[in-house]
């Protein structure tokens, strides 16, 4: 099976059409077609790893060097959404996440570095201390 022909198969699994995928990889929808009907052979690499983000594959899946179909190193799925969105969504959808971290909820509970040493004299002040001297970003 060629290049072309995995990213169809997958692209028609996954019911995107090839105007959709297009427009998430960035190319116009001819040279879409050309990937896939292997009239362009020699794909850049770059797309190559931009079709397999969006198709949940590998790009060595894509290339033929592995069968399997699932990303080994699968990205989550909020990196899968943001490389769909555009300069002014992705601005957007950092502001978002990081008004996330405002919320204790939300965050991890960050410990001071002398958490080793609690029972130690002195070291539970050090805590406190470095626990009050944290702050948000700005």
């Amino acid at each position: 099976m060629t290049v072309g022909e995995r990213i169809k198969r997958k692209r028609e699994e996954l019911h995107i059409s090839q105007t959709d995928l297009a427009r998430r990889i960035g190319v116009s929808k001819q040279s879409l077609y050309k990937y896939e009907t292997d009239v362009v052979t020699n794909i850049p690499f770059i797309i190559i790893e931009q079709i397999a983000i969006v198709l949940d594959v590998s790009p060595c899946y894509l290339m033929g060097w592995e069968q399997k179909t699932q990303s080994k190193n699968k990205s989550p799925k909020i990196v899968q959404y943001y490389n769909q969105l555009n300069d002014i969504g992705k601005h957007e959808a950092e502001k978002r996440v990081e008004e996330l971290t405002y919320f204790p909820r939300y965050t991890l509970e960050v410990k001071a570095a002398h958490n080793d040493y609690e029972s130690e004299p002195g070291e539970l002040e050090k805590m406190k201390e470095d626990i009050s001297n944290l702050k948000k970003p700005d």
